[in-house]
């Protein structure tokens, strides 16, 4: 054991209390990026009251699937009102906060490396898997209470102006939204006069990602070859660095060169989580895509902005949805991609319509380097706890 490293056995314990009284029947689940959200399971007819009853102050986690996500899915749950959780998830609080803070602990589980230690192991199952034991086994410093509560403050200072900034592009974002439905949508019902329609294959090229080599091992510490999945598509309108990426290295890189993204592509999801739609961040120029994305590139005759919002209308009335195919795991083929059809306007529209969005892309973009800023330095300050 490291010097003031302490197992994280003996400062948990776990707590398994149930919904028998029906005290809520607001459900919730654990996102990758390790916060809770509202559940998308069908509980109609389910019996809420063997679910587990979440309060301020605990934890939850999926020790289920850390091998397929190569992740911990962990969050501290910070509400006042309680909640209920699924009775798979594993639920745990400290036992003496006047030795070790939640929010510190939540710390801990956010670094690349715990996850990295989970991982190492799982079991054998296939989605790996991770006993409460190997948990308790693993350490972690626990430095005197003034110094955690400065660290959590500190922490807590960038996440809450992250989320402002992330707040403030959501809301630029919307405006962006309702311009392009007050100039456009009505179009889709009753097309004007000089108005066209056209296939998605005619405006860029759609081009499919590529499943790493079996030999290839994710890298957590960074290269200059960040490698997007699914679950990367995630956080407004832009896939960028602020995420957590895991990355390949250069002989990788170089075998599958052909399947990089640049700047202003748009990434669509095509399994699994099907139809999340972002845009390529200028620090993610040259990033490699999985085979479950695929991506819209050389785009002509329109902008990728006019293209992105096209995209997220279509899916917000389902007609991404109803493109895909298949029964067990549905998939969104390419040639169903090509074949979308998209409005045409004549070219004053389309300028118009992108001078208004301009102005609306000055203010994401420096946001969105800012929150890259800061996100850098919040992973400064969870390496840190290691020291």
């Amino acid at each position: 054991m490291k010097k003031d490293y302490e197992p994280l056995g003996k400062h948990l314990r776990i707590v398994d209390t149930r919904n028998a009284d029906m005290v809520t029947d607001r459900l919730l689940g654990i996102n990758i990026d390790k916060y809770f959200m509202p559940s998308v399971a069908n509980v109609i007819g389910t019996d809420l009251s063997r679910y587990k009853l979440i309060s301020k102050g605990m934890f939850a986690c999926n020790t289920m699937h850390v091998g397929r996500d190569e992740r911990l899915p962990v969050a501290l749950y910070t509400e006042d009102i309680p909640a209920i959780v699924s009775p798979a998830y594993m639920m745990f609080e400290i036992l003496d906060e006047s030795i070790l803070l939640p929010e510190y602990l939540m710390m801990w589980f956010q670094r690349d490396e715990f996850d990295r230690i989970c991982w190492l192991k799982t079991d054998g199952s296939v989605r790996g898997g991770i006993s409460w034991d190997d948990i308790e086994r693993m350490e972690l410093p626990v430095p005197p209470l003034d110094k955690q509560k400065s660290v959590v403050k500190a922490y807590q200072t960038i996440t809450d102006r992250i989320a402002l900034k992330r707040q403030i592009n959501d809301n630029l974002e919307a405006v962006a939204g309702a311009i392009f439905g007050e100039t456009f949508v009505s179009s889709y019902t009753v097309l004007p006069d000089s108005w066209e329609m056209a296939t998605l294959d005619s405006l860029c090229d759609v081009k499919g990602g590529k499943r790493l080599p079996a030999d290839c091992e994710l890298l957590d510490n960074p290269t200059a070859h960040p490698y997007i999945r699914v679950r990367d598509i995630t956080g407004g309108r832009y896939v960028c660095l602020t995420n957590q990426f895991q990355y390949i290295d250069e002989e990788t890189h170089k075998a599958i060169a052909r399947y990089i993204a640049v700047k202003d592509d748009i990434i669509i999801s095509v399994v699994g989580t099907i139809g999340l739609i972002g845009k390529i961040h200028r620090s993610l120029d040259g990033a490699n895509l999985t085979e479950n994305c695929v991506r819209l590139t050389n785009i002509h005759r329109v902008s990728s902005d006019y293209l992105y919002y096209t995209l997220q209308y279509k899916k917000q009335i389902n007609e991404i949805e109803l493109l895909t195919v298949g029964a067990v795991q549905a998939k969104l083929p390419i040639y169903n991609i090509q074949s979308i059809q998209v409005v045409l306007p004549p070219q004053s529209i389309l300028e118009g319509f992108q001078a208004k969005i301009d102005k609306l892309n000055a203010q994401i973009e420096e946001n969105t380097l800012e929150i890259e800023q800061l996100h850098a330095l919040g992973n400064v300050l969870l390496a840190n706890l290691a020291r």
